[in-house]
């Protein structure tokens, strides 16, 4: 009698097997089975599979804009919305600024994940390169709708402070959950360390553009710190552009995903194979068993995969945008309100709690990302992010206070400059051996948190001058 082990399964349909008597057995008695044999054992299930989900999708029709809207609006996040009308009435009732900026700070969390969604859509239903500047354009859409409306407002310093808060949100924090998460279930993930090196190289070129406007105002006056911080700011946006034209056109396929064995047991985790919620073990395509989705996890992923048509996905987008800047505007009218009735530095709410309205998008995307094993998306949305913060954001921030007429300079004093390169460095000793794994976020997200406790110890007197007189006092 032979081994029950030694049985090699073909399958014919879904859960139907049956031993392959026809296969020779060698000298030992085991069956000699080729990786070819089994490549092609594993495309014929697949291909059961994929027949059977595409009929019952066929029986369902196909998805209108209508679910794809209430399929967004239904997110456990967007139960935060309800915010939304509480921080107008604040305003209108003047309940006090700790309120006003308490509840279009939680509103503005579901929001930032709304027009992310919806510039996703809009760049799915239009073209590769189209998509991919919107993308790029509109990732940071809440960063900068905040940094106009505080310019507006000539808070120069807290603009300073959000945008630099954003690139050390990314780096430590949006970065760090995204490798704990992933990090809870697997020893070990990998990624494209070269796309995570460029990302980083860029980051530096960035953060040289405001180091040397830094240093140049400990012994400058303050308009020349401001011309040369424009000058600059003028070259960093021609980098921009040189860094959209390697990642979408040149040398695309750098940050596209690393693609798993076909044979690899991980690829066969997630199978939609009845879609009735239980589970069934393929013994001959892989250890363990199957995880089968439910009917309402399978729906859920034909939703996520479905694209909104490009008018509504515009709709939303105007709808979000709209409400995004008046919340934003209430929000920066009621900080100096927050800092004398709370006492909350000014420095923190610039450096750290802003940017968390700013980055609640990436965050979310990021590690979820990582925790469903996609590494390199989780890296190139966190590390991406601050890039396009120092190359764009920062740079038009800086051209668009000098078109309103607000003296917006680069110069983000010394303690800015220092947190923000050694949080650089910490980034680029760990992505470069393109592995992460659980203990390398936690010290990410410990690093965002000695960062926090440096900005609420920082006063106003302590960065306060407005030339670089007090900035080279701080050094002695």
């Amino acid at each position: 009698m032979s081994d029950p082990s030694q049985n090699t399964y073909a399958y014919t349909g879904l859960g139907t097997r049956s031993w392959d008597k026809g296969l020779r057995r060698s000298s030992t008695g085991s069956l000699s089975v080729s990786s070819q044999i089994r490549a092609e054992k594993f495309e014929i299930a697949t291909r059961a599979i994929q027949r059977t989900a595409s009929k019952q999708n066929d029986v369902r029709g196909p998805v209108t804009d209508g679910q794809i809207i209430a399929h967004l609006l239904l997110d456990k996040l967007n139960i935060l919305l309800l915010a939304i009308p509480f921080g107008m009435a604040a305003v209108r009732l003047d309940w006090g600024d700790p309120w006003v900026f308490g509840l279009c700070f939680v509103g503005l969390c579901p929001l930032a994940k709304l027009l992310g969604d919806a510039t996703e859509h809009l760049a799915e239903s239009l073209n590769e390169t189209i998509g991919g500047l919107l993308n790029a354009t509109f990732g940071n859409a809440v960063e900068m709708i905040i940094t106009i409306q505080a310019i507006k407002g000539g808070m120069l310093e807290v603009v300073k402070k959000s945008l630099l808060g954003s690139i050390l949100s990314n780096l430590l924090l949006v970065l760090g959950m995204a490798f704990f998460a992933g990090g809870l279930t697997r020893a070990e993930q990998s990624f494209p360390d070269g796309a995570a090196l460029i990302n980083v190289t860029m980051l530096l070129v960035g953060i040289l553009s405001f180091s040397l406007p830094t240093v140049f105002a400990m012994n400058a006056q303050e308009y020349e710190t401001l011309r040369m911080s424009r000058i600059s700011a003028c070259f960093v946006a021609v980098g921009y552009i040189a860094y959209l034209v390697f990642q979408l056109w040149t040398h695309a396929e750098f940050f596209e995903d690393v693609k798993q064995d076909a044979e690899d047991p991980g690829e066969l985790q997630q199978m939609v194979v009845e879609g009735k919620g239980r589970s069934r073990e393929l013994p001959g395509l892989g250890a363990g068993k199957v995880q089968v989705m439910s009917d309402a996890e399978d729906e859920d992923a034909r939703l996520d995969k479905a694209v909104l048509s490009v008018a509504w996905a515009t709709g939303l987008l105007f709808v979000s945008t709209v409400i995004v800047a008046f919340l934003s505007e209430y929000m920066v009218d009621s900080i100096d309100g927050l800092v004398k009735e709370v006492g909350v530095p000014r420095a923190f709410v610039g450096t750290i709690l802003l940017p968390i309205v700013g980055n609640a998008c990436e965050h979310a995307s990021a590690v979820r990302m990582a925790y469903n094993n996609k590494p390199a998306t989780a890296v190139a949305i966190a590390v991406g992010s601050s890039t396009q913060i120092a190359l764009f954001v920062m740079p038009f921030s800086v051209l668009i206070a000098w078109w309103m007429g607000q003296p917006l300079d680069l110069n983000v004093h010394p303690t800015g400059l220092c947190v923000t390169f050694m949080s650089v460095l910490v980034v680029f000793s760990i992505v470069m051996d393109g592995k992460s794994n659980w203990l390398e976020g936690f010290m990410l997200v410990l690093a965002y948190c000695l960062t926090g406790v440096l900005y609420w110890f920082t006063t106003d007197a302590m960065e306060a001058g407005p030339s670089g007189v007090a900035v080279q006092a701080a050094f002695v």
